[in-house]
């Protein structure tokens, strides 16, 4: 995990910052309104003053924890789990420095399918971090705004990405199917998809390329190869889940529209 200081400055969360106020604050009013003595306005300082010292130490070692519970309950996937790992690491959530909240938030918030709140809280850790900001916490943004729906932004996270550490395949059919989703940059998907369509041999991985190859086709004007593509698709398996769905019936409207439009241009 990145050690950078947030754009504000500073070193820990913000809940820190606000102890020695808050310390000031009580002590102002026991003294001067509650007109308590002296070495009680002490007493009561001195768990401000304590925890300020160790909230270092207590966030430090609630984030190992997390961390390491994380893996486990992560492998298991259990999101609800999850969820309720996050709520009780107290130190971490009041005293870790914002970027490395924000990315633990980010990945409970995708692990749980709130795909806005993780974009949300990936975006904040890709703000505090700037330019420091590990390709783990891009990727991750880049994976849940794809999820959202907001394939612009996906599109601009994974191109950094990949600009940053070369060429992942993974990480290029991903952009691919942004690009398209977006129809942004058709000729550059279609490019990656071909070449990556030789990495992925068969199943509902090869399927999702090939409506993802349709659907560019599609797009650029190429009904014929938008239904070569589709045909393709469909012969390595049933049609299943939500995405490949609607991937399917956007290309089948499509090349359906293209069809209408060359009949009556005759």
């Amino acid at each position: 995990m990145s050690g950078a200081s947030n754009k504000n400055g500073f070193a820990l969360g913000a809940t820190r910052e606000l102890l020695l106020p808050a310390m000031v604050v009580v002590g102002f009013i026991l003294y001067y309104f509650g007109e308590q003595p002296m070495w009680v306005v002490f007493m009561v300082a001195a768990p401000f003053v304590a925890l300020y010292a160790l909230a270092p130490l207590w966030a430090a070692r609630s984030l190992a924890a997390f961390d390491r519970d994380s893996v486990r309950i992560l492998a298991q996937r259990d999101p609800a789990r999850l969820r309720a790992r996050y709520a009780r690491a107290l130190g971490m959530r009041l005293f870790a420095p914002p970027a490395e909240l924000a990315e633990r938030k980010a990945m409970v918030m995708l692990e749980c399918g709130a795909f806005r709140a993780a974009q949300a809280a990936f975006r904040d850790a890709i703000e505090e971090l700037g330019s420091a900001a590990s390709d783990r916490v891009v990727l991750g943004a880049a994976h849940a705004s794809f999820a959202a729906g907001d394939h612009g932004n996906a599109i601009v996270y994974y191109r950094r990405v990949l600009k940053g550490v070369g060429a992942l395949p993974g990480v290029e059919r991903k952009l691919a199917l942004a690009l398209v989703r977006h129809g942004e940059d058709l000729s550059t998907a279609v490019e990656i998809l071909e070449r990556t369509l030789n990495e992925v041999s068969a199943g509902e991985a090869r399927q999702e390329l090939l409506l993802t190859r349709a659907l560019a086709h599609a797009k650029l004007g190429d009904a014929a190869l938008a239904q070569v593509a589709l045909t393709s698709a469909l012969d390595q398996c049933e049609v299943k889940g939500d995405a490949a769905k609607d991937l399917h019936i956007e290309v089948k409207q499509r090349i359906e529209a293209a069809d209408k439009h060359k009949r009556h241009a005759y």
